[in-house]
């Protein structure tokens, strides 16, 4: 080994980066070792050890998923510089917000990339971005972020916008942590002490949850949440609405409901379908409610406008500059 190179681990977990045509379409086919030889470039970037974790279509990724990609990024990063996630871009931005919040107090980069078009087609992108994937990783800048397009994304501040471009994902309401561009890394120091900040916050939430201070659990296996609850029921308003889906959170037995809401957090209370009542009853049953928005920036302000002051008043939480993708998993690890 080339001692002035970092070693990186790349897991691979399939999406379209690793597609093929099959008879029913795209589906994932190529291993870890095949992507690797498919960029060979890389290996003058770092020494890199591959492990095909799973080969499934992004759409089928499960929560139980984050959890398996979790443990073994917990396993095997004492023995690495970094590590690569490679994963399907349309539920790219959830698992990156669960690995942000259950890979606490993380000493070293966990990157996650993945394609518009598959690595064995011409003209992809898959190369590129992970070229620059594993530039960031052994730039040995902690946290988790998402690689696409040259553009470093905090964990938890990206989303999908385009569902074919290239520039598909986008930092929603943070600043880039920093960009790759000419064969370095530029990283954005004044958005990395806010975010680092910011992030540090929800770890400390989930230290609390786990029982243990901050201190003691910096000092611990990095998955302090394992077991996220996925009963949480994500409801898109609009109008004509009838407040009985609300009101099915209860029936089915979840724990939390997100209100993706209208603006910067309008909840519907004029009858007949006033969800205010609908909302309370939830609340008084112990279901967790909670508000973001429909609009992709600017977040919510449940206190600007009658139409979101009377659900806070009614008990829901304002789920602030958080993505819907942050925020239902913050419900799933109940840390919001």
């Amino acid at each position: 080994m080339n001692g002035q190179k970092k070693k990186i681990a790349f897991l691979a977990t399939g999406g379209t980066i690793a597609s093929v045509p099959g008879p029913e379409g795209l589906r994932p086919a190529f291993t870890e070792k095949e992507m690797l030889e498919l960029v060979p470039g890389l290996s003058e970037l770092a020494d890199i050890e591959g492990r095909l974790i799973m080969n499934i279509d992004s759409s089928n990724m499960q929560p139980e998923d984050w959890v398996t990609i979790a443990r073994e990024v917990e396993r095997i990063l004492s023995e690495f510089d970094g590590v690569v996630v490679s994963h399907g871009t349309d539920t790219m931005a959830y698992t990156s917000a669960a690995l942000t919040y259950m890979l606490t107090y993380l000493k070293k980069p966990v990157v996650l990339t993945g394609a518009q078009k598959s690595i064995g087609e011409e003209n992809s992108d898959a190369g590129k971005n992970l070229m620059d994937s594993f530039r960031v990783a052994a730039s040995g800048r902690p946290g988790v972020f998402v690689v696409f397009d040259g553009r470093i994304i905090f964990g938890d501040r990206a989303a999908k916008m385009k569902s074919r471009s290239f520039d598909a994902f986008h930092s929603v309401n943070a600043p880039l942590a920093g960009r790759v561009a000419g064969g370095g890394v530029e990283w954005d120091q004044e958005a990395l002490a806010a975010e680092g900040r910011r992030i540090s916050q929800v770890w400390d939430v989930l230290a609390q949850k786990a029982g243990v201070s901050r201190e003691a659990a910096a000092g611990r296996p990095v998955v302090l949440c394992g077991q996220p609850d996925p009963r949480v029921l994500l409801v898109k308003l609009y109008p004509g609405i009838e407040p009985e889906v609300l009101l099915l959170a209860k029936e089915k037995g979840y724990h939390s409901v997100l209100i993706e809401s209208f603006g910067a957090g309008g909840v519907t209370f004029r009858h007949p379908r006033n969800l205010l009542p609908a909302i309370r009853e939830l609340i008084d049953s112990g279901i967790t409610v909670a508000v973001t928005t429909q609009v992709p920036f600017e977040g919510v302000d449940l206190t600007l406008y009658e139409v979101g002051r009377k659900a806070l008043e009614a008990g829901a939480i304002s789920t602030g500059t958080d993505t819907r993708e942050a925020a239902l998993v913050k419900l799933m690890l109940k840390c919001l």
